[in-house]
This record gives structure tokens, C-alpha cells and sequence, in this order.
């Protein structure tokens, strides 16, 4: 009997523990509870995108009041970025909401980097099918300020 007892204990601790740490869900769970706790309204970051659309590639700082895009302007020139396109910035909770999605649509690949004290996302990139060309999709935000909404 307890033989049978030792050969089990191994299979039982394997069993109890993740090789590959927590799963996207629960880092973005994580990561929105530090939001919530340390961010805010109001904030400017640097967000770069990665993709085949609109505002791709070249780094905008935004500018978030009371939770939306009030003002944008390309980080290189300090241009400022049309108003027409203001709409098409993510804020930090569209970024969370484009993870979600990714998780929620079984994206082929999906990675996300969160920072370690506001919980925002600093890095994303999502490939959604393997087989698609074209369908992938990054982001990179930096330069993170709260700031308060007068």
C-alpha cells in the first residue's frame, strides 16, 4: 500500500502545477485589477501599432481625459494628428478590451506585457490565424504619465 502511495505522489504534484505559468485570462485579469487600483481618467502615453490599418506604425503620443481621446500628435513631429482620426486611438481599457478579444477568439498566437505597477499594457502582439497573411496585429505603449482632468 504504501508503495502505491509514492508512485502516486509524483503524477499528483505534476498534475497540481503549470508548466507554462498563468494563462492570458488570468494576467489580464491581473493586469485590469492594477489598473483599477493605480490608474486612472485621465493619462498620456506613446502608443506605436503594428498592422495593416490606419495609424500603423509611426508612434502618437494621446492624450485621455475623463476616459476619452481628447487630443493626439505624432510623437516624431509633434504634428498634431487629424481630429477625424482621433476615434480609431485606443485608450489603456480599449487595449485591455483587444486582448479579451484575442483570448475570447482563440487567437493562434497571442502575447501580452503588462507594467508591473499601473497593470496597462506595454506590449501586445496577436497573430488570429495562423494561415491568414496580414491578420497580425501590435502594439507598444510607453512614456505612461497620470495626469489629473481639470
Amino acid at each position: 500500500m504504501r508503495r502505491s502511495w509514492l508512485l502516486l505522489l509524483p503524477l499528483a504534484l505534476f498534475a497540481c502545477e503549470s508548466p507554462t505559468g498563468p494563462d492570458p485570462r488570468s494576467r489580464l485579469d491581473a493586469a485590469k485589477a492594477l489598473w483599477a487600483a493605480h490608474g486612472g481618467a485621465s493619462y498620456s502615453f506613446k502608443l506605436s501599432r503594428g498592422c495593416f490599418c490606419v495609424l500603423s506604425s509611426r508612434p502618437i503620443t494621446i492624450t485621455v481625459e475623463n476616459g476619452s481621446v481628447v487630443w493626439a500628435e505624432y510623437a516624431d513631429s509633434k504634428a498634431p494628428v487629424e481630429a477625424a482620426w482621433l476615434s480609431y486611438l485606443q485608450t489603456v481599457p480599449d487595449l485591455f478590451d483587444v486582448i479579451d478579444d484575442a483570448i475570447t477568439r482563440k487567437a493562434a498566437s497571442l502575447s501580452a506585457s503588462y507594467d508591473r505597477f499601473y497593470g496597462f499594457p506595454t506590449r501586445i502582439a496577436i497573430d488570429y490565424s495562423a494561415t491568414t497573411a496580414d491578420d497580425e496585429l501590435a502594439f507598444t505603449a510607453s512614456d505612461f504619465s497620470l495626469s489629473h482632468a481639470p
